[in-house]
């Protein structure tokens, strides 16, 4: 008896899934026949427009390029800029030696003027500045322009002396030294 009632509800089941698909097919029939038959997209066919050893070429040009970028000194921007930004008393004691002889060259050679042109500038243009290119920051001098250091030359001995013999009469902290002024 279960087996006939369960029967009977699936056969009641199936005649409801097929009246569905009936209704659907009624109410979409004029549709598919103005829009077509919505079947399933084309595939796209590939026809490669390059062969295997045009795209090794390709991709050996592109890592030689990137090779070639020049390398971001972080550092040399990084000293130029705090040196530029320094106050004048403090620029003497700041230590330069990561710079390029050049750039050290440049940097100890101009005046307060070209600094602060120089520190008001932005990364870009302190970079194209460290590298030696054209910078376009008006009034600073491009790298290897200088060609000579118009930095003070050292104290000769005599010199030292002097300086400090003045030093300690100043103080009265010594009668060693004598000067005659």
């Amino acid at each position: 008896m279960f087996k006939a009632i369960a029967a009977a509800i699936a056969r009641i089941f199936k005649m409801g899934v097929g009246a569905l698909r009936w209704g659907e097919n009624l109410v979409l029939s004029p549709f598919r026949a103005i829009f077509g038959g919505g079947g399933a997209m084309p595939r796209p066919e590939f026809a490669p427009g390059m062969t295997s050893s045009e795209i090794l070429d390709e991709f050996e040009a592109r890592r030689q390029a990137a090779a070639a970028v020049p390398d971001l000194d972080r550092d040399g921007i990084a000293i130029v800029t705090r040196y530029a930004k320094a106050l004048p008393d403090s620029r003497p004691t700041m230590d330069l030696s990561a710079l390029n002889p050049d750039v050290r060259l440049t940097l100890l050679s101009m005046d307060d003027n070209e600094l602060r042109a120089l520190s008001q500038a932005g990364v870009g243009a302190v970079r194209k500045f460290v590298a030696g290119d054209k910078h376009g920051v008006f009034g600073v001098p491009i790298v290897g322009s200088v060609k000579e250091s118009i930095a003070k030359p050292a104290l000769t001995c005599d010199e030292k002396w002097k300086i400090r013999a003045l030093m300690l009469k100043d103080k009265g902290a010594s009668t060693e030294f004598k000067l005659a002024l």
